[in-house]
């Protein structure tokens, strides 16, 4: 073993240092180009109040991507945390306001703007307890089951609506803002290209920056588009703290409202929620990673929580947010602190800078974080299906009908139409037959190599026993239908697997049925094996929370895979067997009755012996490892011993009386994979130079050892050929 403390010792402080600043710097380009949006949103969730929208919105948004994003940072487990407000919420926030300031304005009140802030501080923490409830009962575990046409479909949708966001951005050719904004995503896309590890968003942004002011110094005349406005720092603190300024008014308003404040805020967390989980799921198939939906959730809720308290804005998972950040080169905790950094510092120290950014330019950064949030997966199945395929025609349409509502009616629409989708797609697969498979172990046994004295026995006995292998839901609406098929069980049955490896879910009455399906096959002289209902599984889980009563002799019954499942069936029927009441499986088994030295005479055998080294394995031990040289055969006559891949797969197990390893020897090459002891074990060795020494001295013995191998070689393929004809099946 190589000591971790070996070797010259590396820089450990340079590189992390440079990534942290370029990550915060990162998150800061991932503020700045999604600056527009947060200004925008801002005074749209607060527009019924007229000429103070911008007044009291734009604090709003602001906290939103400030306090209830760095909340979300510190409790998300997420690789890129990016919080910020969204276009559905923001309207049903408007909605709100609306109708509250229309309540107060006719009860004549003077405080009509303290009772809307505190309307909406009180529904956005109401919305984040909600949400954090909603954790608690899983139910982001939801977003899972969304089927990747609806995903693709969502995703595509944001895609289109962050584009047309930008066109009142870029109107007016004649004013050239088309050319600097479509410039300066160009710009970024040969960056990127050219220079992978450069922050490219940041480069085109500062480019662009400075050829608009310098095609302004140059040609004044020239119209490239306005620029952002300032925002006054003085406006911000006051709109946050102004929910305290009239304690009394305000909770009368509160109670008028209480029924409007709880239904929005129920609408809130389930539109927020669904649009914050899809983003998420969207960001772990591109990243590769899987999130926790139910952490992050909880993340939500505590950020809508704490936000909510200073009058901030709904926060959900900002996907396009969180793209333009990793665009910047964000990554992690450090890039979302550096947006919310950066955001600080604009609100509260820089915010008359913002009257230098040019809107066409940040319209070009979005422009390109539009194109990253474009599900690569549904274009080219939109191009096979241009191109004359007619694959995948069911997916396009649904992915087609969310995209297109996404656009039409916003984000929400888009959730709302992929839940139902969900919905449907899953209730239709509920009605699919549960039945995926039906076979005998005749046509489908263990991976486990007997001798060929026990291989005969099972030949006659694996068609007692019965594989139904089952996928979808074992719940009330298809329960009975795995009693039916129990039922169509041919006659001297000793043994029914259920694999319920594919099985989604396990409701009460599934549970029931297989706990009355155990008594009835029971009582009949069948035993009930489960397969795929190993330690810790959700199937496992789902049994014992509606069947706690197990008790622990069925649960040995229960098996981590169909692969077990077959060999404790096989087992117990070989134990059952009266030709082997004298022989029991797994204990030792004279050199003689091997497969090796099948056919052999007294005087052959005793010829062959000394060439063979005698070996000790213990459990856990490594016979040999794959990679290392074919040195010779090997002789089982104690123990178990399996053949898996470096990762742990099982591909065959051997009992005593089997031989391993031949197929090295014979052509040459590295072992396979590994050769585990599964029990403390004992095995003969045939070594190469052995065998060449048998042939010197006796060519018809060694003819004979080498048939032997090859016998042992087909009746393996014979099995392993029979298994994949009933796979394939």
């Amino acid at each position: 073993m190589i000591s971790a403390g070996s070797g010259h010792p590396l820089p450990a402080t340079a590189a992390p240092v440079v990534s942290t600043w370029r990550s915060l710097l990162g998150g800061a380009v991932g503020a700045v180009v999604c600056l527009a949006v947060v200004l925008t949103l801002g005074v749209v969730a607060l527009a019924p109040l007229g000429a103070r929208a911008v007044l009291v919105g734009v604090p709003a948004a602001f906290a939103c991507v400030i306090v209830s994003a760095t909340i979300y940072a510190l409790f998300s487990r997420n690789g890129l945390a990016a919080g910020g407000p969204s276009s559905p919420t923001a309207l049903i926030v408007s909605v709100l306001v609306g109708q509250v300031l229309r309540v107060e304005l006719a009860v004549g009140g003077g405080t009509a703007v303290p009772v809307v802030l505190a309307a909406l501080s009180a529904t956005v923490m109401l919305m984040g307890l909600l949400q954090f409830l909603m954790a608690g009962f899983r139910f982001g575990r939801l977003a899972r089951f969304v089927p990747q046409p609806v995903l693709a479909g969502f995703m595509n949708g944001v895609a289109v609506l962050v584009v047309l966001a930008q066109v009142p951005a870029l109107q007016g050719v004649e004013r050239g803002a088309w050319l600097l904004g479509l410039g300066t995503a160009g710009l970024i896309w040969l960056l990127a290209s050219l220079a992978p590890r450069w922050p490219a968003a940041l480069l085109g942004m500062l480019l662009g920056v400075l050829g608009f002011h310098v095609a302004l110094a140059v040609w004044p005349g020239f119209d490239l588009g306005p620029t952002l406005q300032g925002v006054d720092a003085g406006q911000f603190w006051p709109g946050l703290l102004a929910l305290w300024g009239h304690p009394t008014a305000t909770l009368g308003g509160l109670l008028r409202h209480a029924p409007l404040i709880g239904v929005t805020a129920l609408l809130l967390a389930l539109v927020g929620s669904m649009e914050s989980l899809l983003n998420l799921r969207a960001a772990d198939q591109q990243s590769g990673e899987r999130s926790d939906e139910s952490q992050e959730l909880r993340a939500l809720g505590l950020a809508n929580l704490g936000g909510g308290l200073l009058g901030a804005l709904p926060m959900h998972l900002a996907r396009s947010r969180s793209a333009a950040i990793a665009l910047g080169g964000g990554r992690g905790f450090t890039g979302a602190l550096g947006a919310v950094l950066c955001s600080a510092l604009i609100i509260g120290l820089a915010g008359d800078l913002m009257a230098y950014l040019p809107r066409a330019v940040l319209a070009g950064v979005m422009l390109t974080v539009a194109v990253s949030l474009l599900d690569r997966r549904s274009i080219r199945q939109l191009g096979q299906r241009l191109r004359g395929s007619k694959s995948g025609q069911e997916s396009l349409l649904i992915m087609g009908l969310v995209c297109l509502l996404t656009v039409w009616q916003g984000p929400g629409a888009g959730v709302a139409l992929g839940v139902l989708l969900s919905m449907a797609i899953f209730v239709r697969g509920m009605n699919r037959s549960l039945l995926r498979a039906r076979f005998g172990a005749h046509e489908r046994s263990s991976r486990r190599v007997y001798p060929p004295a026990l291989e005969q026995v099972l030949r006659l006995l694996r068609p007692r026993v019965v594989v139904l292998e089952l996928e979808g839901a074992l719940f009330f609406g298809s329960a009975d239908r795995l009693n039916d098929e129990a039922g169509r069980l041919p006659a001297g049955t000793r043994f029914l697997i259920l694999d319920l490896r594919r099985v989604l879910t396990i409701d009460e009455s599934g549970a029931m049925m297989l706990h009355h399906l155990h008594t009835h096959l029971a009582r009949q002289g069948c035993y009930l094996l489960l397969a795929g209902v190993g330690p810790g599984s959700l199937q496992r889980r789902q049994i014992l929370a509606f069947w706690p009563e197990a008790p622990a002799a069925i649960q040995t019954q229960w098996h981590l895979d169909l692969d077990q499942a077959l060999e404790a069936a096989e087992r117990l029927m070989l134990q059952e067997h009266e030709a082997t009441a004298t022989e029991p499986l797994g204990e030792s088994l004279p050199l003689a009755q091997c497969s090796l030295l099948r056919q052999l005479s007294e005087a052959q055998q005793s010829a062959l012996v000394p060439h063979l080294q005698r070996l000790h394995v213990k459990a856990g031990e490594h016979l040999f490892s794959e990679g290392d040289p074919g040195i010779g055969v090997y002789v089982l006559t104690r123990g178990s011993v399996s053949i898996v891949s470096p990762g742990g797969q099982r591909y065959a197990s051997f009992s005593p009386g089997t031989m391993l390893g031949e197929l090295a020897m014979l052509d040459g090459q590295g072992r396979s994979a590994h050769a585990v002891a599964d029990q403390d074990t004992e095995v003969y060795l045939l070594s190469r130079e052995a065998l060449d020494a048998v042939g010197a001295s006796d060519p018809q013995l060694c003819s004979q050892l080498y048939r032997n191998m090859a016998l042992h070689l087909a009746e393996r393929l014979r099995v392993a050929s029979s298994a994949w004809r009933s796979a394939a099946g």
